[in-house]
């Protein structure tokens, strides 16, 4: 009888901290991803192209660059400065939503401006972002599956 007792108390332990631990285990996945597209900016704005290509899976892809190549692409287009964005300049993220479609894969989405210094070098929004996100865990580590970038805002023809 007193075997029966603990066995009861045991699995009524055990289905009392389950939740507690799946919860912990989306937190801190969600902390991860969150730091991931944290990463997205801070490598860019760092211009360490070799790190953001890092961000991406092996097979993953930036708007349809091989994740591999993203990083070179990326230094090319900011080399070309199209926009004619001065320096220093930065990302800014804001409403990130984070859904999981399994233990080791989700999708997201966020938006950012991207601020380079305007008059009296007060930061000036010059382009919107709008991501659409396909994230997948690999080796223990969140990576981009596949990134897609919209810009919901013309960006204007150069900064000012």
């Amino acid at each position: 009888m007193k075997k029966s007792v603990q066995a009861i108390v045991l699995a009524a332990s055990l289905c009392l901290t389950t939740p507690a631990m799946a919860q912990r285990d989306e937190t801190a996945d969600r902390a991860a991803i969150h730091e991931l597209l944290m990463d997205y900016g801070r490598t860019l704005d760092a211009r360490d192209f070799e790190g953001f290509s890092d961000l991406f899976t092996e097979d993953g892809n930036y708007n349809g660059t091989p994740g591999p190549e993203a990083g070179e692409m990326m230094r090319q287009v900011f080399a070309a400065n199209a926009s004619g964005a001065r320096e220093p300049n930065y990302h800014v993220f804001f409403n990130e939503v984070v859904t999981f479609d399994g233990p080791d894969k989700a999708h997201a989405t966020s938006m950012s401006f991207w601020v380079v210094p305007g008059e009296n070098n007060r930061p000036v929004p010059l382009m919107m972002g709008a991501y659409e996100d396909e994230l997948v865990r690999v080796a223990g580590e969140w990576k981009f599956k596949s990134r897609k970038v919209n810009s919901p805002l013309n960006p204007p023809a150069a900064a000012k």
